[in-house]
C-alpha cells in the first residue's frame, strides 16, 4: 500500500474543524472510482488546514509513486471538492 499525502485549504475555510473533514471524507467516499487505485481515505483538520491521506493499492519498488491513471483518479476526486485546493504538505 502506498500513501499520497495532500494538504487542503479553503479560503472559505479557515480554520477548518471536524465537521469540515467529515463532510470532505463524505464527498470523496461518494466519488470514489474504484478504477483510481484508492483503498482507504483519512482526513485530519488542523489549524488551518486538513490532512488528506489517499492510501493506494500495491507496493514494492515496481510502484514507488502514483501512476498516470491513479494521478488522474486522483485529480478527478479532487475535482469534486473545489472550494478546496490540495497542495504538498509543508
Amino acid at each position: 500500500m502506498r500513501l499520497v499525502h495532500l494538504v487542503l485549504t479553503s479560503a472559505a475555510t479557515p480554520r477548518p474543524g471536524a465537521a469540515d473533514a467529515e463532510r470532505v471524507l463524505d464527498t470523496l467516499w461518494a466519488h470514489l472510482e474504484p478504477a483510481s487505485g484508492i483503498e482507504h481515505i483519512r482526513v485530519r483538520p488542523g489549524p488551518d488546514r486538513i490532512d488528506l491521506g489517499l492510501f493506494l493499492r500495491g507496493d514494492g519498488p515496481a510502484a514507488p509513486t502514483a501512476t498516470e491513471a491513479e494521478r488522474a483518479g486522483i485529480a478527478r476526486l479532487l475535482s469534486r471538492i473545489p472550494e478546496w485546493r490540495p497542495e504538498p504538505p509543508h
